[in-house]
């Protein structure tokens, strides 16, 4: 039977990709105060775990915080939310600023997953095994974001936690020895993990120096999703400023505190793509989107960006671009091939083997590329070098684009600008494609009153 819901629950959740778990009442306007207790890293004060009872904690609390509403069409009224403070306390504020958005983008995500689970009989509980599989390995700061913002949100833990751990499973390979009735287990070339032909979802591209007009640092993040699934409906940027660890900007959706794509006030961009069902992956580690958070909050260079990634337990595999004013060694961006046992580094000269469609593409001096078309990306890399500039990325972004593009990002690290995009619809229409939609000009630097 366990394995009948476990394989329920897989199908829906590689069917959805965003989600998580744990219990708490409908409603919570106040804060509840926590002991200590041990993690194995990561460990914050009890000051920075510290939640408060009265109402005029709350509203100091929220008085850190501000929200700044587009409410344009055009942008899909995007949200910019600005939160200080501890963990708990900016993931209260996320949920409290943001709680209609919040309530409407993850219910209905939700609603989903519960109808379609009903449907064959699986109570939702089962969900609960797979974000178990995670926790372990989720920074304590993310735990402490997740459980403020339900709180603030008045959302249960436990879909929160849902909604969390849907991005990891989705790049899971053995999620079909799940839909088989098979229990979990990680991924090895014994275990016949390369029976799928989808591999990456998404691209990416770095362009620096003597490729681009003025010498200029531009980092494209093109995600291709499931624009079915209405997440673009709820666009958000969110800034954090906490009071421990650098301030970051991540774009994302209402609801969701994990990061996909972002940029820290040390001029670093983080992007990422899926690279299919690979020799090696697991489920027992620290998820991409939490492990991007720690990089917002804990890297000031791609060295030490290298460094974390290397060091964490990692899981699926991964196609990772870094790209920062802090060079390294000499150059601005790097790429890095990771899953829970490998880890190579590559830089922009590098011929990069793509192992999605078997062919091997020569690098490109100041260029970082990959992607679903990575040969498409070259082709015009190529054709433009010397030119690239913001008008060039933002047709590159049309050439990356797959039917199911959800959002694109260009950042600019060097200056802490960036212009972001969502899809327009949930169909899969070429005019509703995220590529195809006006662009949102956003100054984390002005923000955070640096640049």
């Amino acid at each position: 039977m366990i394995n009948q819901k476990i394989t329920t629950v897989i199908f829906l959740l590689a069917a959805l990709v965003f989600s998580g778990c744990s219990h708490f009442p409908n409603r919570y306007d106040v804060m509840g105060k926590m002991g200590s207790w041990s993690v194995s890293e990561n460990e914050l004060t009890l000051e920075q775990r510290t939640v408060y009872f009265n109402h005029r904690s709350v509203d100091d609390v929220l008085a850190k915080a501000q929200i700044i509403e587009t409410k344009d069409p055009a942008y899909n009224n995007i949200k910019v939310i600005v939160m200080k403070g501890t963990p708990y306390e900016m993931g209260f504020q996320n949920g409290r600023l943001n709680q209609e958005d919040i309530h409407k983008n993850v219910y209905h995500i939700i609603g989903i997953v519960k109808a379609y689970a009903n449907s064959r009989g699986v109570h939702e509980d089962a969900m609960d095994e797979v974000y178990d599989l995670i926790a372990p390995f989720i920074p304590i700061e993310d735990k402490e974001e997740m459980r403020g913002l339900a709180h603030g949100a008045g959302i249960p833990l436990r879909v929160i936690h849902w909604l969390h751990a849907i991005p990891e499973l989705s790049e899971y390979a053995g999620k079909k020895q799940f839909l088989r009735g098979k229990k979990y287990k990680n991924i090895t070339p014994e275990k016949g993990s390369l029976d799928d032909p989808e591999l990456e979802t998404c691209s990416g591209v770095i362009a620096f120096d003597a490729a681009t007009k003025n010498g200029d640092l531009y980092h494209l993040r093109v995600l291709d999703w499931i624009r079915e699934l209405g997440a673009q409906r709820y666009p958000v940027i969110h800034v954090y400023q906490p009071d421990e660890g650098y301030a970051s900007v991540s774009f994302s959706y209402a609801g969701f505190t994990g990061c996909i794509t972002g940029m820290n006030e040390k001029h670093l961009a983080f992007g990422e793509m899926g690279y299919g069902n690979r020799n090696f992956e697991t489920l027992e580690g620290v998820p991409f989107v939490f492990l991007f958070k720690k990089l917002l909050r804990e890297a000031g260079t791609i060295q030490e960006a290298l460094e974390i990634v290397k060091d964490s337990q990692r899981t699926c595999s991964y196609v990772y671009q870094f790209s920062g004013a802090s060079q390294y060694p000499a150059v601005k961006g790097v790429m890095l091939v990771s899953d829970y046992q490998r880890f190579e580094t590559l830089s922009d000269h590098q011929e990069f083997c793509d192992e999605g469609d078997d062919q091997c593409y020569q690098g490109i001096n100041n260029v970082i590329f990959a992607g679903h078309t990575t040969g498409k990306l070259r082709e015009f890399m190529v054709k433009y070098y010397g030119e690239h500039d913001l008008e060039t990325f933002k047709e590159l972004a049309k050439v990356a684009a797959m039917k199911g593009n959800v959002q694109n990002v260009i950042m600019k690290p060097e200056t802490l600008e960036s212009w972001m995009v969502n899809a327009s619809n949930t169909s899969k229409d070429e005019e509703g494609k995220a590529c195809n939609q006006q662009w949102y000009y956003f100054n984390f630097g002005e923000i955070i009153g640096r640049k």
